[in-house]
């Protein structure tokens, strides 16, 4: 337990792609303690994902179970909960209450020809996505379930997002969080809501009837924790639980990103990059902007990289294992070591560039069918040009999107990260460096968890809204200044690197559906 921690405090839940935590924290923002377990996914097809809710709750209930034990604090001190989750994970739910079958994973692009036929109509209720609609988004999810499972479409009263599957099975009522309906549901507030008339167009005149009639604001209590729940989970019952949202989005509040001006970037296996605009605006290259959808008065505004840390972990798996009984003597990891080598290859990796598409683009070109590329190799190139030369072409391809979001006057003073890349030194300077701008560290690695329980704390009256709360809880440590030298050289490479989309476009698509067609 941190022992600078004091009661009261929060509950945050976040339930990922591979696993579900659960974390103390104390008004402070000072983690107390975690609790995790992890769960499996299906692949019944190529390009199906699924996961079956039944494994979730059990690793709900396990984790909060953990952490309680972990931080050996009293019930009476936790003061509120909330939960936030992967976006895009569609879960049908019959009269009864429960799951019908496995639910479809954000993963999921089953719906790839739904999501196309559905870009096609064009119109308004496309304005979040105005460069192609993701396979990913629930619409082309929804419209593949009544296409193509229609008995589990019909016995379908409500359909959720993992994050209110969360919230009604620990409080009984049934609602949607306004945060992942606006980003992944094309809900649009200002317009009225629900698109009924886009529905229709699309063959999907009767979802509104498969919605319910309540939509919470981010922080808004959903009820309290039911007896039986609380008494498994060695909290009290009553406790109360407070609207969440989108993993990334509510990882926003974690990282202090309250205020237009800080975007934040969570990396994992992939980049998301999001920050918050005064005005609403929409244009290609973006996602967004999401008005309203986690600080009233605010728009979320959204870019993503669908490969980034998966791409140097798929270098380390294929070219890099030798290094694993180096690593072990020096009590290092693979990791550190490729960084020390290429920390010492000079800026643009002797001309090496690297696109960052390996399993397609998501931001600003939202194309599915490109792929990574690597060019400009020599007989010079060694090991560490080649790691120093991904480092530099995600950077690159992080570049693209802030440039993007610069050209529809959304400014970026400074860039807040958390997630694993953020422990690899050389690797943000790197992004100091290619981006022109100060990388700033959240103080917590686990940025979604602390966004929960800032939420939490809301919803619990501790503080009165989500931005102060954020200012009050979150924190960040190091920061990483721009090289001016360094930023002037990577000019060249950026450039180059965009180039190379544009070259190579019709040659990457061309075999992105020669594969496709052989599979």
């Amino acid at each position: 337990m941190n022992t600078d921690a004091q009661p009261p405090y929060l509950l945050g839940i976040d339930g990922g792609t591979e696993a579900i935590k659960a974390g103390l924290f104390d008004l402070q923002g000072n983690l107390v303690a975690m609790g995790a377990r992890t769960y499996g996914t299906t692949f019944p097809r190529p390009g199906w994902a699924e996961q079956d809710p039944a494994e979730w709750w059990a690793g709900l209930v396990g984790a909060i179970q953990d952490c309680m034990a972990a931080g050996q604090v009293s019930p009476d001190d936790v003061i509120g909960l909330s939960a936030d989750a992967t976006t895009c994970t569609l879960i049908p739910m019959g009269a009864d209450g429960q799951t019908l079958g496995n639910a479809l994973l954000w993963m999921d692009v089953r719906a790839a020809s739904q999501a196309n036929q559905i870009f096609a109509t064009g119109g308004e209720a496309l304005r979040y996505s105005l460069a192609g609609l993701s396979a990913e988004w629930m619409p082309p999810k929804m419209l593949w379930l009544k296409e193509n499972d229609l008995e589990r479409y019909e016995q379908a009263v409500t359909l959720l997002e993992y994050t209110d599957w969360i919230a009604y099975r620990l409080t009984g009522r049934m609602t949607h969080n306004v945060n992942t309906i606006t980003h992944r549901w094309l809900h649009h507030g200002p317009s009225g809501g629900w698109q009924q008339a886009f529905f229709e167009e699309i063959g999907l005149g009767d979802l509104q009837q498969k919605f319910s009639d309540e939509i919470l604001n981010v922080g808004e209590v959903v009820g309290g924790l039911l007896p039986d729940v609380a008494q498994k989970m060695g909290l009290n019952p009553g406790t109360p639980v407070a609207t969440g949202g989108g993993d990334a989005f509510i990882g926003l509040l974690g990282m202090g990103v309250c205020e237009p001006g800080d975007l934040g970037v969570i990396m994992g296996s992939s980049n998301v990059l999001a920050g918050l605009a005064a005005e609403e605006f929409h244009v290609p290259g973006i996602f967004g902007s999401y008005p309203n959808a986690l600080i009233p008065g605010l728009n979320v505004v959204e870019g993503g990289q669908v490969s980034t840390g998966s791409i140097l972990n798929w270098f380390k798996q294929n070219f890099a294992q030798d290094l694993a009984s180096q690593a072990d003597a020096d009590g290092s990891s693979i990791y550190q070591i490729l960084d020390g080598a290429a920390s010492q290859v000079p800026v643009g990796s002797d001309g090496l560039i690297v696109l960052d598409y390996f399993q397609g683009n998501r931001t600003p070109y939202t194309d599915s069918a490109a792929r990574g590329a690597v060019w400009g190799l020599s007989l010079q190139s060694s090991r560490a040009h080649v790691f120093r030369a991904l480092m530099e072409g995600i950077a690159y391809g992080t570049a693209d999107i802030i440039q993007t979001f610069r050209q529809s006057n959304f400014t970026v003073e400074r860039v807040i990260a958390c997630g694993g890349a953020t422990k690899s030194p050389v690797f943000m300077q790197i992004y100091a460096d290619v981006l022109g701008l100060p990388i700033y560290i959240a103080s917590t690695p686990e940025a979604c968890l602390l966004g929960s329980s800032i939420v939490a704390a809301v919803g619990a009256g501790a503080y009165p809204d989500l931005v102060t709360a954020s200012q009050k809880m979150a924190q960040v440590d190091a920061n990483y200044q721009p090289n001016a030298a360094n930023r002037q050289a990577y000019g060249f490479y950026i450039t180059q690197h965009q180039s190379t989309y544009q070259q190579l476009k019709s040659l990457m698509q061309a075999m992105s559906h020669h594969i496709d067609s052989d599979a």
